[in-house]
C-alpha cells in the first residue's frame, strides 16, 4: 500500500529528513551557511525562514542527504551537516512554547511551496491511520 510504503522511513527519505530536523531543532542556523553556536555553546538568534536553494535540484541535495552518516561525535556531526548540508536555513529563533510563536510558525508553514504541502500532507495522514 502507498502509505505502508511512505512510513517505512529505514527505506525512503524520511530518516534522514527527521535526523536533519533535529540537528536544526538542536543548533538553529547549522545549515545557513554561517557559523551558529557550537555544541554546548549555545546558538546565536537568527531569522526564522523556509528556505531550500537546492529547489531547482531536489534529486541532488536529496541523494546528498541520503547518503549522509549522522552518526559519530556529536562536534564531528555538527562540522559536517554544517559543511555538506548547507540550505541557507536560517533556522527558528523562538521556541515553540506560547501562541504568538506557534501563530509565526504556521505563516512560516502556510509559505511552503504545495509539493512540500501535500509530502507532509500524506505522511502526515499516513502516520495518523497507524494509530
Amino acid at each position: 500500500s502507498m502509505c505502508g510504503c511512505i512510513t517505512e522511513v529505514s527505506n525512503n527519505d524520511i530518516l534522514p529528513e527527521i535526523e536533519l530536523l533535529a540537528m536544526k531543532k538542536k543548533f538553529p542556523g547549522i545549515t545557513s551557511g554561517a557559523a551558529p553556536g557550537r555544541p554546548g555553546n549555545g546558538a546565536w538568534p537568527i531569522n526564522y525562514a523556509f528556505n531550500n536553494p537546492h529547489n531547482d535540484n531536489r534529486v541532488a541535495y536529496r541523494r546528498i542527504l541520503r547518503d549522509f552518516d549522522f552518526c559519530g561525535d556529536e562536534e564531528d556531526v555538527f562540522d559536517r551537516v554544517a559543511e555538506e548540508l548547507d540550505d541557507h536555513d536560517e533556522g527558528e529563533c523562538d521556541h515553540l512554547d506560547d501562541e504568538l510563536a506557534w501563530a509565526k510558525w504556521r505563516r512560516g508553514f502556510k509559505n511552503m511551496n504545495d509539493y512540500d504541502i501535500y509530502q507532509f500532507a500524506v505522511y502526515m495522514l499516513c502516520k495518523l491511520r497507524e494509530f
